[in-house]
Formats: C-alpha cells, structure tokens, sequence
C-alpha cells in the first residue's frame, strides 16, 4: 500500500473519531424520560458517592482523593443531566434545577481546593454550603417529577 493512500486512511478514520467524540448535543426527552432518564442519573450518582465515602480517610491525601473523586462524580451527573433536553414547558424549570446543582458544583470545587490546601475550615465551609442548597435542589427536583433527584441529600 501506498503511502499515500495509508495518509487517506488514516485522515479519514481520524475525522470519523473527531465527528463521533463531538456528540450529539441535547437529548430531546419527553417529560416521562426526563424523570425516567434523570433519577437514573442521579441514582448512579449516589451510588458512586456512596462507594467513594465508604473508604475510611487515614489523611489529608485521603480527604483530597476523595474530595476529587467526589466533584467527578458530581461533575459525571451534572453533564448527564444537562445532556437531557426537556419538553418547553418544563425547561424554565429544569433550567433553575441544573442552575442549582451547577452551584453545588461549584461548591463542591471549592471544597477539593481546601483539600489540596489541606484547608479543614475552608473544606467544611464548603460541605456546608452544600448541604444548605440541598433542599432547594430537592424542591426543584420534586417540581419536575423526580423521585431518585429529590431526595434530600448533599449531592449536587
């Protein structure tokens, strides 16, 4: 074979892979999967928060690998759920939802940063921002039909 036409080939396989990581964009779901498909997410989310904290924490390494490991997962669930696109009627609602898990988020990030820093005021800090936000996440997602998503809890 040429090489020529091995440059071909391979061009033409590296666009394929290119097109194919770039995505689809938004899931366009009716209100049914949205629930369907967001406590599914959020489920999995609680799993993994679950297996991450059963690890007991022996030092300050621990705390910021579990701190990490925490914020990907969280991260893992928000971009699921903003992948799901929602029928009009309930967007603006949705919309306010990821709004608030995305501050959770947020708080989450400044929360593995204190860990880094070995920072145990600045970690708690942001636990606790956190946990205050978790109700309103839960009212939210109890608004849009969720079961798994409005449960009570210190995940975004």
């Amino acid at each position: 074979m040429s090489a020529r036409k091995l440059i071909a080939i391979a061009s033409s396989a590296l666009v394929t892979i290119a097109v194919a990581g770039c995505g689809g964009g938004r899931q366009q779901v009716s209100a049914a999967e949205l629930v369907q498909k967001g406590d599914a997410i959020c489920r999995d989310e609680q799993t993994e928060f679950n297996r991450i904290q059963a690890a007991p924490l022996r030092n300050a390494s621990d705390g910021a690998d579990q701190a990490e490991a925490l914020l990907g997962a969280a991260k893992d669930a928000n971009d699921g759920l903003g992948d799901l696109e929602p029928p009009a009627p309930q967007k603006p609602a949705y919309d306010r939802y990821l709004d608030a898990r995305n501050r959770a988020l947020r708080y989450f990030q400044q929360g593995k940063d204190a860990a880094d820093d070995q920072n145990g005021r600045a970690y708690s800090a942001a636990q606790a921002a956190v946990a205050r936000g978790a109700p309103q996440r839960a009212k939210l997602a109890k608004s849009l039909g969720f079961r798994v998503c409005s449960q009570t809890s210190q995940t975004p």
